[in-house]
């Protein structure tokens, strides 16, 4: 027994030691794990190994900011420009109404003052419509149709006068355009050898007028003197509403005149007496032909179209500059005038598919200020002016209605053109742009943090690999006292076998 005593106690001696030594290296990973706490390594490695890519996230993140205000800009640009194609739509509407009218008056066989009285009241609302939608049409405080987001001009000289440009022309220098004028506009004219006398009123003289196509005849009332019957005269061309006026003199001559200036219109006429109005007796003669306005417009040949002066299309700067000289005399020097012009135009700046600054101008859609450079008879300046109070006023109302309605369509085409083309475009390249952008952003982001979390994770793996076994230790040291108990129970049966065998050896032997 007393072999197996201390048998025994050397192997619990042993395994006592053991345990020493394990609570020690327990101990000391303990004081360890107490000092590396405070650092936090992880983080400043994956810091350090990922500066690129929050670089790269921050560019994104201000690319997209940059991409959203554009798109915000091109958006309230479309929001101007559909807001005056809406507007320029409704004037549309108001002058087809209009050349309705006008065509439903013209056609009428029958005068009927009170009905001519209630279309003449219909067709001055519909101007007092366009006048309200050129004053209300605005984008925030900005009125957009009163010409002052258009091209203005000034002119500056006596009989000048500023009529229209290119809506894409530019500002003109401080000095402006010099005007020259070498040939003023003319009318054609008819005037007779022989003055009327009372015998050929008595005679009782046949006149024939031929103008745009049309004859007609006019004869003398037998008795009437010689002033009532010219008198009579001007009544008669004003009631067959023919585009003529008499120049009276003391000689008695018949001397007449178109009413509109240029090459473009002329006229002819015949008497019964030669030499009263034509040389030959009921033979047509026509007038002497009229002269278109003839110069210069900043140094460029232009040409005249009656008293007006215009620039040609593809001038450099000064394309459709279109200039009025009512003079009836050559300027001294041949210089006319100068005429000024502003452009205030809106300027979209376009940055897709490639940069550039798209011009729109708008010029004033007031009544007053459409048809302008139309020739008539009645002598209308603008839309505003139209009636149709006579059969010659209302033909005359037709074409500056036409010029107007070409006007107003030429703006609106340019609106859509700028809206549905290029601010539209635009606006789908930068959308496009934008969610490109946030797709590769997105990814990434993603990218970064699951390389972020693989980095914490294998420091974790890796750390709590080498410490494992301790830490579980640490963690359940009752299961680990039992371990023990159990080893050192199982070495001193191994033991007391071992002996008692030998001994059984011994004694056999």
């Amino acid at each position: 027994m007393s072999i197996n005593i201390r048998t025994n106690t050397g192997a619990t001696m042993r395994s006592l030691s053991e345990q020493g030594t394990f609570r020690n290296s327990m101990y000391q990973h303990g004081e360890e794990k107490k000092e590396r706490k405070p650092t936090l390594e992880p983080l400043t490695d994956i810091n350090d190994i990922l500066p690129d890519q929050v670089m790269k996230n921050e560019k994104i993140r201000l690319q997209s900011a940059g991409l959203q205000s554009e798109i915000s800009h091109v958006e309230e640009d479309m929001s101007i420009v559909q807001t005056v194609a809406r507007a320029l739509t409704n004037v549309e509407n108001s002058l087809l109404q209009m050349n309705e009218l006008l065509v439903l008056v013209s056609n009428e066989t029958e005068f009927n003052s009170a009905v001519r009285l209630a279309d003449q009241t219909e067709l001055e609302q519909l101007i007092d419509q366009i006048n309200k939608v050129a004053d209300e049409t605005s984008y925030g405080r900005h009125a957009l149709l009163d010409g002052s987001h258009g091209v203005r001009g000034v002119a500056t000289g006596k009989f000048l006068e500023f009529v229209g440009m290119n809506a894409d022309s530019k500002t003109s220098p401080l000095s402006g355009y010099q005007i020259l004028v070498t040939e003023v506009a003319t009318r054609s004219e008819l005037q007779g050898i022989r003055p009327l006398t009372q015998a050929m009123i008595d005679n009782e003289e046949s006149l024939i007028f031929e103008e745009g196509g049309i004859g007609n005849r006019f004869v003398t009332q037998k008795g009437l003197s010689v002033s009532n019957t010219f008198k009579r005269l001007s009544r008669w061309i004003t009631e067959r509403e023919i585009p003529l006026e008499i120049i009276r003199n003391s000689s008695q001559f018949l001397h007449f005149r178109h009413l509109q200036y240029g090459g473009s219109h002329s006229f002819g006429a015949s008497s019964t007496t030669p030499g009263l109005i034509s040389p030959e007796s009921n033979r047509i003669t026509y007038a002497n032909p009229a002269l278109d306005v003839k110069g210069f417009i900043n140094s460029v040949p232009s040409f005249g179209h009656g008293q007006f002066l215009s620039a040609p299309d593809d001038a450099d700067g000064i394309g459709k500059l279109t200039v009025r000289y009512t003079g009836t005399e050559v300027p001294a020097d041949n210089i006319a005038g100068t005429v000024s012009v502003s452009q205030n135009g809106f300027q979209f700046q376009l940055g897709n598919p490639v940069s550039h600054v798209e011009q729109l101008s708008l010029g004033s859609i007031h009544a007053a200020d459409l048809g302008r450079e139309t020739e008539n008879v009645s002598g209308f300046k603008s839309l505003q002016e139209i009636d149709i109070r006579t059969g010659q006023r209302v033909k005359d109302s037709l074409c500056v209605l036409a010029k107007s309605f070409e006007e107003v369509t030429t703006v609106k085409d340019r609106v859509e053109k700028v809206c549905g083309k290029t601010l539209k475009t635009n606006l789908q390249h930068l959308q496009l742009e934008h969610d490109n952008l946030i797709i590769s952003g997105t990814n990434l982001e993603n990218s970064s943090s699951a390389q972020a979390f693989a980095e914490i994770t294998k420091n974790i793996i890796k750390e709590n690999a080498g410490r494992s076994s301790m830490a579980q230790a640490h963690q359940n040291p009752k299961t680990v006292l039992t371990l023990l108990k159990w080893q050192v129970i199982t070495e001193e049966e191994l033991n007391i076998g071992w002996e008692n065998s030998a001994w059984e050896f011994l004694l056999w032997s």
